[in-house]
């Protein structure tokens, strides 16, 4: 009985592990385990199937991913345990974006604020952080049309 406790115990700490390499955000890569570029099946290998789809999308809790053709193009997130490696995320303020990212361009989108790194020009990689009332409330990654 102990080992069986022991095992469940390891599987637990393991699932965690797991869960915690997901919740990290590379700007202008990916986040939530999933990279730009990547396939519906890798989407669907990594994150399992899907609660919903639509408009080229796919939802998962307080993730949604789309594609352009059969690849990934937009990672969104309104979770707050997903974090970049300075440990910026959802419910980040914005005064410690602009502190981490210098380049960072920011700009009123009513009734929220959009806060880009990237250049925005067509076919480049953005993160873009929405921003309300002084805290970011969302987080995209995508390729933009080119």
């Amino acid at each position: 009985m102990r080992r069986l406790a022991a095992i469940a115990s390891a599987a637990v700490l393991a699932g965690s592990a797991a869960a915690d390499a997901f919740a990290t955000i590379v700007p202008q890569k990916g986040m939530s385990g999933v990279a730009l570029g990547m396939t519906k099946a890798q989407v669907r290998a990594r994150l399992g199937g899907p609660i919903g789809t639509g408009g080229g999308r796919w939802y998962y809790a307080r993730v949604w991913v789309g594609f352009r053709g059969s690849h990934a193009v937009e990672i969104t997130t309104t979770r707050s345990t997903e974090r970049t490696g300075g440990g910026l995320g959802v419910d980040s303020s914005e005064s410690s974006l602009r502190a981490s990212y210098p380049g960072l361009k920011c700009a009123t989108a009513i009734p929220f604020r959009r806060c880009r790194l990237g250049s925005g020009a067509p076919g480049t990689r953005v993160t873009d952080f929405m921003v309300g009332h002084g805290r970011v409330l969302q987080i995209t990654i995508a390729v933009l049309p080119g």
